[in-house]
């Protein structure tokens, strides 16, 4: 009788088992469908395009660059900041852009800014504006690197960080424009993770002084 009990446990178990050992292989082999959204799916460019996409992107970073000869009117932004400016102000996109960059680019590092919280700290390490620079069919991103202050170290214990743009090229001008930033809470001003759109921190020339 308690042999008995024991096989009818052990074939309860394996019953309700069997649904999960059935299941398991299936989940595992579950198709894996990212949504990629751009470049434009079946979007080609030559070699000689994608260099030419490139150089635009890059040039934009250029310090006397006239970045407002770069843009298109066409110009779409998704940074959420300088969307947010561009509503608020009663202006589109382009306009917008025109507003904030119609000047030559500044120069700069990346590291602290004068008079903010690290003044007086030692100065950190010269970052890389155009540290990765890849592009597919007509878009570029722009990786820019960054040396910041570690918050929980001492003053000059510096870490390395990355932000990036990315921008659509067309018929050598930018027309549409991705990057790290973020609404910030008041008194944190605009932009990304410790900046302006485009590359955050950005105390150097480039989107993000947006």
């Amino acid at each position: 009788m308690e042999v008995k009990e024991r096989m009818m446990r052990k074939l309860t178990w394996m019953l309700l088992a069997l649904p999960l050992a059935a299941a398991a292989p299936a989940a595992a082999q579950a198709p894996f469908n990212p949504t990629i959204a751009n470049p434009t799916p079946g979007c080609t460019a030559t070699p000689a395009q994608l260099a030419e996409v490139k150089r635009v992107a890059v040039e934009f970073f250029n310090p006397a660059a006239d970045r407002v000869a770069l843009a298109d009117p066409t110009y779409k932004q998704h940074n959420p900041a300088f969307v947010k400016g561009a509503r608020e102000a009663g202006m589109n996109d382009y306009d917008y852009f025109k507003s904030r960059f119609g000047g030559p680019g500044r120069q700069g590092g990346g590291g602290g800014r004068p008079g903010g919280p690290n003044a007086g700290a030692p100065a950190p390490p010269p970052g890389n504006q155009t540290e990765i620079v890849v592009a597919e069919c007509d878009i570029a991103v722009v990786i820019h690197k960054q040396n910041r202050q570690d918050p929980t170290a001492a003053p000059g214990t510096f870490y390395e960080a990355f932000t990036f743009d990315a921008f659509r090229v067309k018929d050598g001008k930018l027309v549409e424009h991705w990057d790290t930033a973020v609404i910030n809470p008041p008194g944190q001003g605009p932009g990304g993770p410790g900046g302006a759109p485009g590359g955050s921190e950005r105390r150097r020339s480039g989107p993000s002084s947006w």
